[in-house]
């Protein structure tokens, strides 16, 4: 199976990093052969790997990071033909930004972009003006993936308003349940296992997530 998934949104601070490394190990677990790509220039993800194994040089690598180049355009398609090659699901970690013209080649490619997101009215206003430019670049699902949720059920209007949210999203793709917020979820290994609390967080939106993959 060769999927292309990508974890993004323009809005920072969403946990698109950490969601994309909690996923591609739970794919790991889960059986499903999954490769993490690394298409932020802060290379958050592989510089996380970098330093794990300077701490335990001798552990096993569950999954391999691949880091992309989008700054060169030419590279970029190349790279990204040879990812669809692979038998595996690849997992794209994008920058929070659309700001270089090359990422509309990894859009184009995508098979499904999980977008996380909480339900402020920042994260929404951006996800909204993300999602208006990203369908002029490809034809992907959209999962939408609401993380770092406080599940403290906040004011009338508040809760009306997430309901009408998450009722909008629906037309325009996958909403699947939400992730809590806790310490757990925020912390992430890019060589360990999930720990049972933060399997437990993210199993319902992670098995909703996969169904979509099974679904293309």
């Amino acid at each position: 199976m060769n999927k292309i998934v990508l974890f993004s949104n323009i809005k920072g601070g969403v946990g698109k990093t950490t969601t994309s490394a909690h996923f591609t190990e739970y794919l790991t677990e889960k059986g499903f052969p999954a490769i993490a790509v690394d298409a932020d220039l802060q290379a958050s993800l592989s510089r996380h790997r970098e330093r794990e194994l300077e701490t335990d040089p001798e552990h096993p690598i569950p999954w391999e990071i691949i880091k992309l180049n989008t700054l060169d355009a030419s590279k970029l398609k190349a790279d990204m033909k040879r990812l669809r090659q692979k038998d595996s699901i690849i997992v794209i970690d994008c920058p929070g930004n659309l700001n270089d013209n090359n990422l509309s080649i990894i859009y184009s490619m995508a098979d499904l972009i999980v977008i996380p997101m909480s339900y402020d009215v920042d994260t929404i206003d951006a996800t909204g003006i993300f999602v208006s430019v990203i369908r002029q670049t490809t034809s992907a699902r959209l999962v939408f993936l609401p993380n770092r949720i406080n599940t403290t059920e906040g004011k009338a209007h508040e809760r009306e308003m997430r309901d009408e949210t998450i009722s909008i999203l629906g037309k325009l793709g996958t909403v699947t349940p939400r992730i809590k917020q806790s310490v757990v979820i925020k912390r992430y290994s890019t060589l360990y296992p999930l720990d049972k609390y933060q399997y437990a967080a993210v199993e319902h939106a992670f098995d909703r997530i996969i169904e979509e993959i099974n679904k293309q």
